[in-house]
């Protein structure tokens, strides 16, 4: 039996250790960007944010439509981003900051290969014109999607 030696034992926890920290770092940034879609219109209902609010708005721009018929208004201003999407920023946030329940990777998938069913079956059914546009199934499947992913 050969005993470790003491560089690759301290090569083992410096690996381990900078993993832990992009894991922080990750979940901290999903934590504030899910937070930043519901306290920016928060913000922009007390404050004026001039420059900063349109830098903030560049964040989200990028990566959902914004049609305004399918984006909520929150405290009586209209949201960065749809409702699908506040769902899924809001899930990836309470996610990483929960973190639980820790599922296998198998698990993981099912679970999010389920929610991303769901969330095919709200688009399909609203976009075939089989029912009108529900907040409450964007908000909720985006959820879904984001908390498990």
């Amino acid at each position: 039996m050969t005993v470790p030696s003491r560089r690759r034992t301290l090569e083992f926890v410096d690996k381990r250790k900078g993993r832990q920290q992009a894991l922080l770092f990750a979940r901290v940034v999903l934590i504030a960007l899910g937070g930043l879609v519901w306290l920016l219109p928060l913000l922009r209902s007390t404050v004026e944010l001039g420059k900063l609010g349109r830098f903030l708005d560049v964040l989200f721009i990028m990566v959902c439509h914004r049609d305004p018929v399918r984006s909520l208004t929150f405290t009586g201003v209209e949201m960065p981003v749809c409702s699908r999407c506040a769902g899924l920023y809001a899930g990836l946030a309470l996610g990483a900051w929960i973190a639980r329940p820790i599922l296998s990777r198998r698990t993981s998938r099912w679970a999010l290969g389920g929610a991303l069913l769901l969330m095919l079956t709200d688009v399909i059914s609203h976009d075939l014109g089989m029912r009108p546009l529900w907040h409450s199934a964007r908000l909720s499947t985006g959820f879904a999607v984001g908390y498990i992913a």
